[in-house]
Parts: C-alpha cells; structure tokens; sequence
C-alpha cells in the first residue's frame, strides 16, 4: 500500500517557478497515495486542523528548496513553530532542503539560536536529513546536526535513471535560465548563441528575469522569446526539445541535467557553486552586477556546445544517485529508484 505523505510543500504559496520543478520531482521520486496525501505551506501559519491533517499521514517530507536561513522563522520563509512540530507524532523528513551563502559569508555564516533550536528539532524527527549540496551539508554539521547527509536535489534524479548519459539533440533552441542582476552579462551569451545559429529561449523562473529578455537598444526591445508560467508543462516541453540550459537558476538548469541535456552553470551564491563542485561540472561565479570577462562568456558558450565535459559528472551522479535511494529507505519512504 502506498503511503499517505504531508508534504510540507513551499510551491503552495511560492513566487518561484523552480519551487514546482522540485515538487514535481519529489512526487515522482516517492511511491504515496496521492487520494490520502496532502500539501502544507510551511511558509505561512498553519490553519487550524492542519497538525491533526499531519498526524493522520504516515511521514510528513519537506519538500526541498532553500529553507535553511541564518534566521528561519519568518513569514514567507518557515512558520511551523518548535512547539508545533511537538505536536507532530509522525516521521519529519527533509528532502533537498539548501541553504544560501555569499562570498563574503564563507567563514561566518551561522545559524542563530533559534534556528538551531528549530533545526535540532526537526531532525529528532527524523532518521535523517538530506542536504541538497555539501556547503548545506557542513552548516548544519557545524551547527551539531549529525544525521544529514549529502544526496543533491531531487530534481537531478526526476528521470529516475540510475545511471546517466548525455543526450545531445539536434536542436536548435538553447533555454536561457536568467537572472537580473546579470543582464550585461546575459547579453553576451545569447548575442554569442545566436552568431552560432541557434535561438536562445529564456524560461524565466521569477517576473523580474523577465528583463534580460530585452535589449536596452534599440529602446526595450525584446531580444528572445520568452517563458514564464506557473505550469511545468511548457518548461517539460523545452527540457523534451531544446538542445540544454545555460544560465544561474539551479533548478531550471538541473532540470534539463536530469535529462541528459548538456547544461552550463553560473552562480551567484553557494547554491550553483557548491552544486557544480559536488558533481564535477564546471561553473562561473560572479555575485550579482559583478562583470564577467568576455572571453570567459565566450568560452563557456563553446564549451556548452561541445558538451565534452560530463566524464566526471557520470560517476559523481551514479553515486549520489544511490545514496539518496539509500537515504529515502532509511526514512522508511517508499520510493521508484532503482537500487544497485
């Protein structure tokens, strides 16, 4: 029988289209009754009745995305309570869950008190947790949390393939993943893409992506199609057709690694950073409005269409694969990876 599952679900109230790229990835992953299950936003209160909707599932999962703040409880952040999750008398599972550092929060960034409190919580509750990267991975280790371990996203492993391999079609369609604060920078990919024939799409995962799509001269006009929807459909279509993504957002980009298509990161913060160096990929990291170097942009739009840079990545995926299959039976979580 499958399991009823309490998904502590941030896509529910979310203004971020990468939210339902790693809900529908967690919902293929997990074998759960879907008719008995329900979905928790943990970014607002919770409503009256919703601890005893928890308690009549078998295991409550939250489902990833960037929760592990300096500070957590805030509204549109976390707002399940210490003394709620007390209440909660089933299994408290978190999935993929990341947090976000800066360059210049390497060697300082904590948890407050009261995050501490609230993450030690959470994780009596569990057998353990599973940290989305390994820089998410050594905060909470520094924090005392020792059942974590490092599994990636669940985005990466939405095929459910065990293993990977590189699917380069011949398409011409190239799926930009934006980012405003790096709009000049934008600019010089997709002007670089274009000279090689191909059509750049931005999938745009926040409104305000939206920008890079324009060119400031001619005066606002728009330079690419664009995608901005609060649907995965679309976005599924681009991942089925276009050549691969290129760009900041980790998510839309992992969401096209997960099928094979070759895929160029760049980062703002630790997310795409500590991800790329986790899995051996390679990645350009520039805080937001920081230049990056024209010949650098040029010869990662090469090498994003040579695709001659996933050998380490093979191995790196396959393992990790297996330990986030491991990890879900340790929780007791019924699941459709295939074990070696």
């Amino acid at each position: 029988m499958s399991q009823a599952i309490a998904f502590i679900n941030p896509r529910v109230s979310t203004n971020n289209v990468g939210d339902h790229f790693i809900e529908d990835s967690v919902k293929r992953i997990l074998d759960f009754d879907p008719q008995r299950s329900i979905d928790i936003d943990p970014r607002k209160p919770l409503n009256p009745g919703d601890i005893e909707r928890i308690n009549e599932c078998d295991v409550a999962v939250i489902v990833g995305t960037n929760l592990w703040y300096r500070h957590i409880a805030k509204l549109g952040r976390w707002m399940i309570s210490v003394e709620e999750l007390r209440q909660i008398k089933i299994p408290f599972v978190p999935l993929g869950v990341g947090t976000t550092q800066h360059r210049h929060e390497v060697d300082t960034f904590a948890f407050d008190e009261e995050t501490v409190l609230l993450l030690q919580e959470i994780h009596n509750k569990c057998e353990f947790s599973s940290a989305r990267d390994p820089r998410t991975y050594d905060t909470l280790k520094k924090a005392g949390i020792e059942n974590v371990r490092m599994t990636g996203c669940p985005t990466l492993y939405r095929s459910l393939k065990p293993e990977w391999a590189l699917n380069k079609k011949n398409a011409k369609e190239v799926v930009i993943t934006a980012r405003k604060g790096h709009d000049r920078n934008i600019n010089i990919i997709v002007d670089e893409l274009i000279k090689r024939g191909m059509k750049p799409v931005l999938a745009a995962q926040k409104i305000k992506d939206l920008y890079c799509a324009r060119r400031r001269l001619p005066l606002f006009q728009r330079k690419m199609d664009t995608l901005y929807e609060f649907d995965i459909k679309p976005y599924q279509a681009l991942v089925d057709n276009a050549y691969g993504a290129i760009g900041w957002r980790l998510h839309g980009n992992m969401f096209h690694l997960a099928h094979g298509n070759p895929t160029m990161f760049f980062a703002n913060c630790s997310r795409c950073l500590s991800f790329s160096e986790a899995f051996e990929l390679p990645c350009i990291y520039a805080e937001d409005k920081e230049v990056i170097a024209k010949a650098d942009l040029i010869e990662s739009v090469e090498r994003f269409l040579a695709a001659d840079y996933f050998d380490k990545f093979i191995p790196r995926y396959a393992a990790n694969y297996q330990e986030m299959a491991s990890f879900l039976d340790a929780n007791g979580l019924r699941h459709n990876l295939t074990k070696c």
